[in-house]
């Protein structure tokens, strides 16, 4: 008797509708959005930091639009409070994150994929993670820092904005700093107003990160990196960290719309 094997498909992830729960402003062009996740799709909504969801809605003249979105939320936000935020930025045309900073209001319902991505890592205590992020960049690494501060890791953040006011997740942050103390190393760097030295003022060019890491950051004691933000950005500072001898970096071009 023979058998003939066929190759299994892999099913595709399914649509669901969850519940937005909250919209607060971050900075005056960015929100953060709280989906309410009912208990029956929690494991299906149970996601690495890291990753993101992907939305579809239609528009009024029929056409269909999706875009994704980074998870700023962690996994045990999820199994204790059923909730999955995320931070979008609007940008000029942006069809979704025009829609989600303009017109998304609580009790909305959105059509969601299960969470994806690549830009993840297994969290373990005994790590120190660091971060080099730009604007809403910091979206993801919100939920990787969260999970690793909670687990007993270390992190230190770079994170490059121009002013204070456009920076999201900036109360958090002194928030998780507050309570975690030393073992988040968190550096503002500032590109259009006085960041809190000289060195910490500008652009983040490849030349002022390696002064950085001469005198602020020793990069020696990372045993892992996330890179997130513009391309031209991420390009220039992964260079530098393979300079320092760096082997596990982790990088996404980040892009709203």
């Amino acid at each position: 008797m023979s058998v003939e094997l066929k190759p299994q498909r892999k099913r595709r992830p399914a649509w669901h509708k969850l519940t937005v729960d909250r919209v607060r402003a971050l900075t005056d062009d960015a929100v953060e959005v709280t989906l309410d996740v009912p208990e029956a799709l929690r494991e299906t909504f149970a996601f690495k930091p890291g990753q993101h969801l992907t939305f579809q809605r239609v528009e009024p003249d029929g056409s269909e639009v999706r875009r994704s979105y980074s998870l700023a939320s962690s996994p045990r936000e999820l199994a204790d409070l059923g909730e999955l935020r995320l931070g979008i930025k609007s940008i000029p045309e942006g069809s979704f994150s025009g829609y989600a900073n303009r017109r998304l209001q609580p009790g909305d319902v959105l059509e969601v994929l299960p969470p994806l991505g690549n830009f993840c890592t297994d969290i373990r205590p005994d790590r120190h993670y660091g971060s080099i992020v730009a604007g809403s960049g910091i979206t993801p690494i919100m939920s990787i820092t969260a999970a690793a501060l909670d687990a007993g890791a270390t992190v230190t953040l770079l994170y490059s904005n121009r002013t204070e006011d456009s920076t999201m997740y900036a109360a958090e942050l002194r928030e998780l700093q507050a309570e975690h103390g030393d073992r988040l190393r968190l550096h503002h760097i500032r590109t259009r107003c006085e960041g809190a030295e000289p060195l910490l003022t500008g652009r983040l060019s490849p030349d002022r990160l390696r002064r950085i890491f001469e005198e602020l950051v020793d990069p020696g004691e990372i045993d892992e990196w996330f890179l997130c933000g513009p391309y031209e950005l991420i390009l220039g500072v992964k260079e530098v960290l393979e300079e320092t001898g760096a082997s596990q970096i982790h990088t996404e071009l980040y892009y709203v719309d």
